[in-house]
């Protein structure tokens, strides 16, 4: 099916990789597919050539990958083992039983974050914090601001023909944490976003983590530095 011209009318290797990983995880499902009128160019809002959600359960929720910032099409960055920027950005956020899209905002974060790699030589990786400057989600407002970058849990590095391709989730934060983060090393970032949420679910309307009942606890362990292995 990967090499099917009707499916991939020009050489796509690097594509079909990303989806051939994405139907593994999410067996029989139908992605929403946003692609872009404008893909690669500067001034353009969506210069990712394609944003895929799948609808995931066990939790219901979204899981939003950009494609575009590795190598989709031909090989033609310097290094072998390592397709284009090395990464593409991923975001899971909680669905409603009446969703039948993903928001708009979720697609235009991960546009955003391709810019900013693509034309403001950016190279994220584990354990960045990325400063949006702004609520995640505009309308109706959010009191998350920044995000974590930590390895997508179901995805993590992928082999593709161009080279690996880490798919980067990212998991929103408010101010505070973002501070509270931005001194932990890398271990102690990754390990807390797995614990407070396995999936690394970025929740817009949820409290903060210093003072949700769950949270509280886990939050205040990580910041004095205790981690816990397993």
């Amino acid at each position: 099916m990967d090499d099917d011209p009707r499916v991939y009318p020009v050489a796509a290797p690097g594509w079909a990789a990303l989806d051939r990983a994405l139907r593994r995880i999410h067996p029989g499902k139908v992605p929403h597919q946003f692609t872009s009128r404008t893909p690669y160019e500067e001034d353009s809002l969506h210069p990712l050539p394609a944003v895929m959600a799948f609808a995931a359960d066990e939790p219901a929720h979204w899981h939003l990958v950009g494609y575009g910032c590795s190598e989709l099409f031909d090989k033609t960055s310097p290094h072998p083992d390592v397709s284009g920027f090395g990464f593409e950005p991923s975001i899971r956020i909680p669905r409603s039983p009446e969703d039948e899209r993903p928001p708009a905002w979720a697609v235009t974060l991960l546009q955003a974050v391709g810019h900013h790699v693509l034309f403001g030589g950016a190279r994220l990786d584990t354990g960045h914090v990325v400063d949006l400057g702004g609520p995640i989600r505009p309308e109706p407002p959010t009191e998350l601001c920044a995000c974590l970058c930590v390895p997508d849990p179901q995805l993590g590095k992928l082999d593709t023909p161009n080279g690996s391709v880490l798919v980067l989730q990212l998991f929103g934060l408010r101010a505070e944490e973002r501070d509270a983060v931005a001194e932990w090393d890398l271990a102690r970032k990754v390990h807390f976003a797995r614990e407070v949420s396995p999936l690394c679910i970025t929740d817009p309307d949820r409290p903060p983590f210093a003072e949700d009942a769950r949270t509280k606890p886990i939050f205040r362990r990580y910041r004095l530095g205790v981690l816990v292995d397993g």
